[in-house]
Parts: structure tokens; sequence; C-alpha cells
């Protein structure tokens, strides 16, 4: 066979792969290109029973607030922790150290990220197939780009989703 005969076969193979290295260059080049996160922040686990909360940032300074549940519940003690955004580790702070910090709680660093969260999606077809279901997973998000954040959970056999709650940029 001449390739003149066969030269649609051969456009009609390529442009869907063209289309493939273009849209994966689209997706994965911001990210080579974006500025390093120089800011780690301070977070809470804590449970979410009433959307109470026990930690909060007035004035740059970490503060602990009362918080009144009912009789017939126990809630779980909350944890700080530190995220090294750069390394994706956390580490445990106690409320003496970490009021110690200086805090922004701004949702937005001074370099231009911010902590979201995920969402959940379904995918073209709502009815068959699912995007998947990310609404608890914390997110490092900014200049075109994000990264899945690796952090603790407070789950211990009851499930409280979103117990995770972002209160400053540590400056």
């Amino acid at each position: 066979m001449s390739s003149k005969k066969n030269i649609s076969l051969i456009i009609g193979i390529a442009i869907p792969i063209f289309m493939i290295v273009l849209i994966a260059v689209s997706i994965y080049l911001p990210s080579l290109f974006a500025p390093a996160p120089q800011f780690n922040f301070l977070y809470v686990t804590e449970d979410s029973y009433g959307q109470n909360r026990q930690f909060g940032v007035e004035n740059g300074v970490l503060v602990k607030y009362e918080v009144k549940y009912p009789e017939h519940y126990t809630p779980k003690d909350a944890g700080l922790f530190i995220c090294n955004v750069l390394k994706n580790t956390d580490q445990e702070v106690s409320f003496e150290e970490a009021k110690k910090l200086k805090l922004d709680a701004r949702s937005k660093s001074p370099d231009g990220y911010e902590v979201v969260y995920g969402s959940s999606e379904y995918g073209f077809f709502p009815f068959f197939f699912s995007g998947g279901n990310d609404y608890n997973a914390l997110y490092l998000k900014g200049h075109n780009t994000s990264k899945k954040l690796e952090l603790q959970s407070s789950n211990d056999g009851r499930y409280y989703y979103r117990n995770r709650h972002f209160l400053g940029w540590i400056r």
C-alpha cells in the first residue's frame, strides 16, 4: 500500500495522539514553573459536632474558646498541627507552643497559595460514572497548580468529614 492512499488513516490516528499529548502538557506544565510555597500553616483536627470551634486566631495569635457540649456527648480532644508544605508532612504541637506563633488568618498566603477542600464531582455521565469523592481531602492550591496534602484526621471510628480546619499561615 502506498502512503498516499493511507494519508487519511495516518492523519486520523495522529490527531487524537497529538490532542492527548497537548492536553497532558497543558495540565502538567504549569506545576513545573509554579514557585514553591514558602509559608507553612497551622491547622486543627476536632469534632465537627454542631460546628463548634475550639480554636481561632485573633490579632495574629491563637486563642482557645470555651465550647459547651451536651451532657451525653464526650468530644475527642482537638489536635494542633503545623503542616510543612514543602515536605507535605505535619507535626503535632501543644497549645502553648502554637500560641507563640505569629499567624496570618487570611485564606490566601502571602505567596499566593491557599488551603482548599476537595469536591464531590460526577463524571461526564452522572448516572453511570463517578468522578470521585474527595471532599474530605485538603489541597494546597495556587499559581495554576494544586497538591493534595497528607494531613492528620480526627477520625477514630466516628465519622466527621471536614474535621480539619485551617487556622493560619505561619509568618
